[in-house]
């Protein structure tokens, strides 16, 4: 800088002439003489960067000479680790902005000082200071591929030693010819490259969360919400419960089957704090399409469930928004917040979402709660006031109180079912929108609803009525062929996941041969295809061919089943259901394998909301009349009379 200003003050660019605008320097923590060059210091800057006062006059002022106004400045204008100039810092007595720079050559260890040899070897080979930059940052980043990472100094201290040999340095100088080999300055300087980036020292120290960072700009501030559907929050926790599956066989035997990880996803109302769709998952984890299902949820009227448990109802004044209030029936939100974990959004789905609900999307950071502070806070009271409170609950960790008072030993009976769970969780959930929040004024969420939106009415939006019928078009869709030849009397059909899928209006129509379609299905039930031309034309519901049309299952079961078949593993007689031969294998398969019962749970639970989601996406995928040859899955058992032992021990909150 002191280059280019050749003496001349009006070269001082315009945003440094203003030292209003420095970064400022305390005097209060100075003696007498000190406090007294600090400010005669900034007395000269001032008329210096001003402009209107000759040097000489300054300098009579001030009692500071012309040569030290121009290193003063200098050394004001540098910039400073923090990002800024020093400002008016750098003119406290006593204060280096600059690093210390060795120029005498470094002598054996014993025979001198060795201040700044380090920063004189990284200065004469910069290809030493960058290897160890690399290493460094190495440390805090996730890996690729398979390599070493020297956590410890000893071993980064090792690779040091040898690119300096590499370098050309030889023995008789630094760091060789010193007792610890530089060792210890190694070290300093990697703890200050480790700390320069907080975030990443934070994840090579082991921190599992890291805060955000603090947003200085009022404009990238969320705004609070104010109006019911004005931003909704969306997150997936996993319940600290062991469950049961209870597996009957035609001849009415029961078997219980042990499940680890089950999933709520679920969506909250930022504004009345109101829950307004959710969906279980069970599994080891969930993916995008029961994303999707959770959504569906929330846009739909909410049904409640005939619960199998006669003592378990919803409160008076409880319920969700889209079954107690008419006009949040079909409501869309304007904004969805969620985290970037990798199962909830793909692009196609954002694309499809933002296209149907007509939302905004805020994709915060990965495992940043702080970003999502209201769906996370009720998780965490979820977690305490139901999901620990349960029989067989495993707790926040292996060491918690709760798992170990809740143990039950090898009596599964005493488990909860995942009927019942489903049950409990939607009258939980029910019941929380009509408890009282002191955030609300003492209101609940349902009457928070009721109030802000009879404050602005009107400015609700609904899903438009021709939207309503295709909610499946929120699932990714998939391009197929239709296939057929005229010469060989093969109908027209398209062929999904290595089952045949046709309709009366398909395969009398031969002109369609060779055309592409674009078709959409409920992953719950993959029994019927829903096709529109390439153009956007419906075309209808094809149905699948026999015998995969008669048992709802799911696009993961029939891609099993077909891997089993390939691997030999199942097989079963012409006429026969292949689903329920799988269904068989499963269950045997699951007496040891807990993987298998999380398979079963989950199809157990598809089917059970297989018919309720076809006809809440789209009329025309209603199932057809049943055959009578039909092979039918286990039904549910009956509800029970007798009272349930440990629905005593449960407070929703």
């Amino acid at each position: 800088m002191s280059g280019t200003l050749r003496f001349d003050r009006r070269s001082i660019p315009a945003e440094l002439s203003d030292i209003g605008q420095w970064p400022t320097a305390d005097d209060s923590g100075l003696d007498a003489d000190a406090r007294s060059l600090l400010a005669r210091r900034i007395q000269a800057m001032t008329l210096f960067v001003d402009g209107s006062t000759s040097l000489r006059a300054i300098g009579r002022e001030t009692g500071l000479r012309i040569n030290d106004l121009y290193r003063l400045f200098e050394r004001c204008i540098t910039r400073h680790e923090d990002g800024r100039i020093y400002g008016c810092r750098a003119l406290l007595p006593w204060l280096h902005t600059q690093p210390y720079e060795r120029s005498a050559t470094v002598k054996a260890s014993g025979a001198g000082g060795a201040s700044g040899a380090f920063a004189q070897l990284l200065q004469r080979y910069p290809d030493i200071a960058q290897w160890i930059e690399r290493k460094v940052a190495a440390r805090s980043r996730p890996h690729a591929t398979l390599e070493e990472v020297p956590r410890q100094i000893w071993r980064l201290h090792a690779g040091f030693l040898a690119q300096c040999r590499q370098a050309g340095i030889p023995a008789h100088e630094y760091p060789f010819n010193q007792k610890h080999l530089g060792e210890r300055s190694l070290a300093r300087h990697v703890k200050r490259l480790a700390g320069r980036r907080f975030a990443a020292a934070a994840r090579a120290a082991g921190a599992q969360q890291i805060d955000h960072a603090c947003q200085a700009d009022l404009a990238n501030v969320r705004k609070p919400a104010t109006y019911p559907y004005e931003v909704v929050e969306f997150d997936g926790h996993k319940l600290d419960v062991r469950l049961t599956l209870r597996i009957d066989d035609p001849f009415g035997f029961e078997t219980l089957l042990v499940l680890h990880r089950i999933w709520i996803l679920l969506l909250l109302d930022v504004a009345s704090r109101a829950v307004i769709g959710y969906a279980i998952s069970p599994g080891r984890e969930y993916n995008r399409d029961d994303v999707a299902q959770a959504l569906r949820s929330a846009l739909m009227p909410h049904r409640s469930r005939e619960t199998m448990i006669p003592a378990l109802r919803v409160r008076q004044g409880g319920g969700f928004p889209s079954e107690i209030i008419p006009e949040t029936a079909w409501a869309c939100w304007s904004t969805l917040r969620f985290d970037a974990a990798r199962a909830h959004f793909a692009n196609a789905t954002l694309e499809r979402l933002t296209t149907i609900v007509g939302c905004a999307t805020d994709n915060g950071p990965l495992g940043e709660k702080n970003e999502r502070a209201f769906v996370e806070r009720f998780f965490d009271q979820l977690a305490s006031h139901f999901a620990h409170r349960l029989p067989a609950t495993t707790g926040r960790d292996p060491r918690s109180v709760e798992r170990a008072l809740s143990e039950v030993g090898g009596d599964t009976s005493l488990m909860m079912t995942l009927d019942e769970l489903e049950d409990v969780i939607d009258v939980v959930l029910a019941n929380y929108n009509g408890e009282p929040h002191t955030g609300l004024g003492g209101r609940t969420p349902l009457e928070a609803v009721h109030f802000r939106l009879a404050q602005r009415e009107g400015l609700l939006r609904t899903l438009p009525e021709a939207r309503r019928s295709a909610l499946c078009l929120l699932q990714e869709a998939r391009i197929v062929t239709i296939r057929g030849n005229v010469a060989r009397g093969v109908r027209p059909h398209v062929n999904f996941e290595y089952v045949r899928y046709d309709n009366g209006l398909l395969s009398g129509m031969t002109g369609l041969i060779g055309q592409q379609l674009r078709v959409y299905f409920n992953v719950k039930d993959l029994r019927h295809l829903h096709a529109f031309f390439m153009n956007g034309a419906e075309l209808g519901v094809l149905t699948a061919a026999r015998p995969w049309c008669f048992t709802p299952h799911s696009l993961r079961i029939r891609q099993e089943i077909f891997s089993l078949i390939r691997q030999r593993k199942l097989a079963w007689r012409e006429g026969e259901d292949p689903v329920g031969a799988w269904f068989a294998w499963k269950k045997e398969q699951a007496r040891q394998h807990a993987r298998d019962a999380n398979d079963l749970a989950r199809m157990l639970t598809d089917r059970a909301k297989a018919h309720t989601t076809a006809q809440g996406t789209a009329g025309a995928m209603e199932a057809p009349p049943s055959a009578p040859n039909v092979v039918r899955l286990p039904t549910p058992v009956p509800a029970r009379e007798e009272p349930v032992p440990w629905l005593t021990k449960i407070i929703t909150y």
